[in-house]
């Protein structure tokens, strides 16, 4: 194949990967260190797979899509990535010898790829995984940030109100030698309190967030913030109808690409990280070890609902287990999508009415003295 025509392959995907993955700030992912983004994953995974359909080696693959690369990280792990391939190495060697960036999961993958020679359709369906890896992270983010991002605000304010505006009436009731409301005198002992001890609370909650991020790798950390996760209402069915989608789809993945159902509940044990689906999965690898079939092993467990386990014993039985989960896959994050909207919906209209609610009490507080000791001298 002439390099115009690689470069005009190469040219085609870089104008669709921008279109499909132009996002707002706000949208954007944050990751810490230099390990590969979710993007970064499927901008390379779609690549390769274009040009793996046009026909090009793997070594012609990996030339084009380093000379794409404008991320620093990135060229640097895909020219390692080409030096281990210069020295004979397969690709899902490769990957393996650079572990730090990519998953066992991708190495599998790839590797069945390789014996099948399926390598095309393999790296499609990794596109496909971390794009829709992408969107649960965006549509879990845009059903939690609108909430948290009124309560900071609605603790900004009323923080400001109480430490700040109370006290000047605090002033103002002192000339005045009358007993106040106990709802007054509750808002006046809080700002007194929040004043005397402003600097403790803030050293207490920076305090809570080091500790949040020091432990939330931890199995008891996960297994409670799962749990709360779970029962809150509306919120928690949609949660997890997001990471049984995620999870879905990953297994299916697995199962097209012919990896074996041992080896798939090994791989899925270290790619889900939702507490509750981690552990159930680590259960049922090991019942299928000691011979149980998967419908079976799957029915232990409530964290999956009754759709999913009477999927798994159909396709178990006739051997479409991995389209059978993709479209449960789709189907539910339909459902959830819907879902986040409706939710949101309903939710900014009760954030700003408790948010209003709590400003006014305070209002109230200050003057309702003043409307007391005005009727008193009427």
């Amino acid at each position: 194949m002439s390099s115009l025509k690689i470069k005009h392959i190469a040219s085609n995907y870089e104008v669709k990967s921008q279109s499909q993955t132009s996002k707002t700030v706000w949208e954007a992912e944050i990751t810490l260190g230099k390990l590969l983004k979710p993007q970064d994953k499927q901008r390379l995974y779609h690549l390769l797979s274009t040009l793996l359909n046009a026909g090009l080696g793997m070594m012609d693959c990996m030339e084009v899509v380093i000379d794409q690369s404008e991320k620093k990280v990135v060229r640097e792990i895909l020219i390692s990535l080409k030096t281990s391939l210069e020295e004979g190495k397969s690709l899902s060697e490769s990957l393996a010898i650079e572990s730090e960036h990519f998953s066992s999961f991708e190495v599998y993958s790839i590797q069945m790829g390789e014996q099948t020679g399926q390598m095309a359709d393999i790296m499609a369906h990794l596109a496909s995984y971390y794009e829709k890896q992408i969107r649960l992270r965006r549509k879990i983010t845009q059903a939690l940030s609108y909430p948290v991002a009124v309560i900071i605000v609605a603790s900004l304010v009323l923080t400001f109100m109480i430490a700040f505006v109370v006290p000047m009436f605090e002033d103002i009731f002192k000339r005045f030698d009358t007993e106040l409301p106990p709802i007054t005198q509750f808002i006046l002992n809080t700002s007194r309190f929040l004043q005397s001890n402003g600097g403790l609370i803030l050293g207490g909650i920076l305090g809570i967030m080091i500790v949040f991020l020091l432990i939330r790798q931890k199995p008891a950390f996960k297994k409670i913030t799962s749990l709360i996760i779970l029962n809150i209402p509306i919120m928690g069915k949609l949660m997890l109808k997001l990471h049984l989608s995620r999870f879905c789809y990953t297994f299916s993945l697995l199962l097209l690409a012919k990896v074996n159902m041992d080896k798939s509940l090994e791989l899925l044990d270290k790619v889900i990280s939702f507490y509750p689906i981690q552990t159930a999965v680590s259960h049922i690898h090991q019942k299928i070890i000691e011979g149980n079939t998967l419908y079976d092993a799957f029915i232990q467990h409530s964290i999956f609902p009754k759709y999913l386990t009477q999927i798994i014993k159909v396709g178990e039985k006739t051997a479409r287990l991995d389209q059978m989960l993709q479209n449960l896959a789709k189907s539910l994050e339909e459902e959830s999508e819907a879902g986040i909207g409706q939710f949101t919906q309903f939710l900014e209209p009760v954030l700003i009415v408790i948010l209003g609610g709590m400003v006014a009490v305070i209002l109230v507080s200050m003057y309702l003295p003043m409307f007391e000791l005005s009727n008193a001298i009427g």
